[in-house]
């Protein structure tokens, strides 16, 4: 875990003083942010632009709060560090203070950001799935926000490929939001890294998800959406990107779908955007696709199976579709369906939909 540096303990009692805002004001007037540290110089320069004695006295209390800090394993991180994820400094108004919970050495990894809606149809599902697995496999950090629907899935997939994932916060790291996400939120601190720029015991707000996406966005190399709508959050991410000059990923859905509207309106104004396969994110990013074929063994399959594994060619379809189109009852379907399974060839969705894997 990184000890907090005299940089970092210094944003970290203005922030505690003076609030995120007006500690940013008070660094920007000591010169750019990012030239404003300096190893010696920096508190000197704080207490010429704010009271001494109010700066000194808050730099004094920090020392003892951040020992709580550290009894939760909680890592500060400061802009000015070496440490500092570099894609994340070059962005407008880099946060001047992290809080990390995890393995903080992954801030400096190759990361792709994926979000969306929170409420995905079974088609984002599976996208989402697709996709977050094989960046997973390519070597690739999943970047998410921890919120319901697609980045849950993000957080979840990136795990089942033990590989690793960043949560972006939008509130304390002692503070789980949404609730029902805590055995996740436990499980990235253990396996990946929850980040924050958020102190303790400060709860969500609604303004604090745009501040956290531009994190989300600061963080990777790339955007990626799979499923939005209008209203979604993940399209301020989005916007984001094109202002960090980040590469912007977006897969086109069912035009009837108000899950997909959000994803295929920004197409019409930026149709390079458009991602049908995870080779299109991979490629951008000058990774080549590992080939996961080699330790598949052969599975044979009869010749109902086959007439089923054809269908499912076409895209998921619905136990009773299934029926309709094999003409099996639905003993014998069950039966064909439950040894594709076993055999990793279809996978059982939501809904008793089912989808080749």
């Amino acid at each position: 875990m990184y000890k907090a540096s005299i940089n970092a303990k210094a944003v970290f009692a203005l922030i505690k003083s003076l609030g995120r805002n007006l500690a940013y004001e008070v660094v920007s007037n000591c010169g750019e942010p990012k030239d404003a540290f300096e190893k010696d110089g920096f508190l000197d320069k704080i207490c010429g632009v704010i009271n001494a004695d109010l700066a000194k006295k808050a730099f004094d209390e920090a020392d003892r709060d951040l020992i709580e800090y550290q009894r939760k394993d909680i890592a500060l991180l400061c802009v000015a560090d070496k440490e500092y994820p570099k894609y994340l400094k070059e962005i407008d108004e880099p946060p001047l203070l992290l809080y990390l919970k995890g393995k903080t050495e992954l801030l400096n990894t190759k990361s792709v950001a994926v979000v969306g809606t929170r409420r995905p149809t079974r088609y984002g599902v599976k996208v989402a799935k697709d996709f977050t697995r094989e960046f997973a496999l390519s070597g690739l950090t999943v970047v998410s926000g921890m919120a319901r629907g697609i980045d849950t899935i993000a957080h979840q997939t990136a795990l089942e490929a033990e590989a690793p994932t960043i949560a972006v916060m939008g509130c304390g790291l002692d503070i789980c939001y949404p609730a029902e996400n805590r055995a996740l939120k436990e499980r990235i601190e253990k396996e990946g890294l929850a980040v924050s720029e958020y102190p303790l015991s400060e709860r969500a707000q609604a303004f604090h998800f745009p501040e956290r996406n531009r994190i989300i966005s600061g963080l990777s190399l790339g955007v990626f959406i799979p499923e939005a709508t209008l209203r979604s959050g993940s399209l301020i991410t989005a916007r984001l990107a094109v202002e960090q000059g980040r590469e912007l990923f977006l897969v086109p859905g069912n035009i009837n779908s108000p899950a997909s509207e959000g994803c295929n309106e920004f197409l019409k104004e930026m149709p390079a955007a458009l991602t049908t396969t995870p080779e299109d994110v991979l490629r951008c990013f000058g990774i080549e696709k590992k080939a996961k074929e080699e330790n598949r063994k052969a599975v044979q399959i009869d010749a109902f199976e086959t007439i089923i594994v054809e269908l499912l060619h076409g895209g998921e379809l619905h136990f009773e579709e299934l029926l309709e189109k094999t003409n099996l009852a639905p003993s014998e379907l069950t039966v064909y369906l439950m040894n594709l399974e076993l055999n990793g060839v279809v996978e059982k969705l939501a809904g008793n939909f089912y989808a080749l894997v």
